[in-house]
């Protein structure tokens, strides 16, 4: 029986993760698993989205591959999965709010068409956005810089 994670697929309109969730991800990156991060290249809340950016460059030293949904568009669509076996999807953000403040449903299913669709959607996102390489992400400017971090330090307040 194969137990190693090959493959993690997040996507999120506000992802704010807490340390754990970042530390799970980063630490699964470096491990050599796939983790792709989709997100809307704008957000449509100013605080959330220089918040969900001041963890662009963690995630991407870590080898995270982060997909920028294109803007006008807002990507909404709340779902995970892990390989080819477990599926979420629901109403809950990657954000401290949805996890421990607000009462948000989520459904876990494992393989079968719950899977198999999540995936193809990820295939329609993925054609859809740009990958955010590290290059890009380092020749933004400071002050841009300096509103996300800040923002960061609200994060858990939003």
């Amino acid at each position: 029986m194969h137990l190693a994670t090959e493959h993690v697929s997040i996507t999120s309109p506000y992802f704010v993760p807490d340390e754990a969730l970042l530390s799970a991800i980063t630490t699964a990156a470096h491990r050599g698993v796939r983790v792709e991060l989709f997100v809307g290249e704008e957000a449509d809340q100013f605080l959330v989205g220089h918040a969900q950016r001041s963890y662009y460059s963690g995630l991407l030293e870590a080898g995270v591959v982060i997909h920028l949904y294109p803007a006008p568009a807002v990507l909404h669509a709340k779902y995970l999965t892990v390989d080819d076996t477990v599926g979420v999807i629901g109403s809950s953000n990657m954000d401290f709010r949805s996890f421990a403040l607000t009462y948000e449903v989520m459904l876990l299913g494992f393989g079968g068409a719950l899977v198999r669709r999540l995936q193809e959607h990820d295939d329609e996102q993925r054609a859809a956005s740009r990958v955010l390489t590290v290059a890009e992400w380092q020749q933004r400017p400071w002050h841009r810089r300096y509103v996300d971090n800040v923002c960061r330090l609200t994060a858990a307040l939003m």
